[in-house]
């Protein structure tokens, strides 16, 4: 139900069936904040996608989902906390208006080019990596402009202390610019984490909201943020 790590920031597990049984009905939904580059308009366009990553200032095994599964839980732990927020966030950008490259379906073949006697034949090797994803940053940027992309799309998930056995997590979703690595808008949200599927989705579905809130208000479903 919550994580369980090393120092202060272990809680038992009885402890946190509680902690969520209480906070599940008076938790409010995270609240989303929107900065915009004053220079850029935000506008809705093809942007290359990269899978949301992980840091933690506590204990790093935080940002392995499988600590946060308690002791007897049937469900299936996600493999990376990208696999929990990353459809969510893309249906919202999607409900914005932006046509998504996604970097992990962008397969990247690795070749050898081998000229004998005025031949050239080219042999592709295994070594390396496999797709966009996988890429540094600055590599990235160059295939989206190789793409013609003018943004590339970031999401990252960071975890904090918030008190006593408590951990808050923190998504940061940005667009930047292709040409200057200049963040065209910022969405964050944070709440304290109680469920690595729950806490997860609340903050991917509120970061969305807070684009169609800017680009496609006509869009949200429900309450806006």
């Amino acid at each position: 139900m919550t994580a369980r790590g090393s120092g202060s920031y272990v809680v038992h597990p009885v402890r946190a069936l509680l902690l969520l049984t209480v906070t599940a009905c008076v938790q409010k939904a995270p609240q989303a904040n929107v900065i915009i580059n004053e220079n850029r308009a935000p506008t809705s366009h093809a942007v290359l996608v990269m899978p949301t990553t992980c840091f933690s200032y506590a204990d790093v095994t935080l940002c392995h989902p499988d600590v946060w599964m308690s002791h007897g839980d049937l469900r299936a732990p996600p493999q990376s906390f990208g696999e929990v927020i990353d459809p969510a966030l893309r249906l919202k950008l999607e409900f914005a208006g932006f046509t998504l490259a996604e970097a992990g379906a962008l397969r990247l073949v690795m070749a050898d080019r081998k000229d004998v006697n005025g031949k050239s034949e080219v042999i592709e090797t295994t070594d390396g990596p496999v797709n966009v994803a996988q890429l540094s940053f600055d590599d990235a940027r160059a295939v989206a402009a190789s793409l013609a992309l003018t943004s590339v799309l970031t999401s990252h998930i960071m975890f904090r202390p918030a008190g006593p056995g408590e951990v808050s997590g923190e998504l940061v979703v940005q667009l930047l610019d292709v040409a200057t690595n200049q963040p065209r808008w910022t969405v964050s949200c944070k709440e304290t984490m109680y469920d690595v599927i729950q806490s997860s989705n609340r903050l991917a579905n509120c970061a969305g909201n807070g684009v169609l809130a800017v680009l496609a208000p006509g869009n949200l479903i429900g309450r806006a943020l």
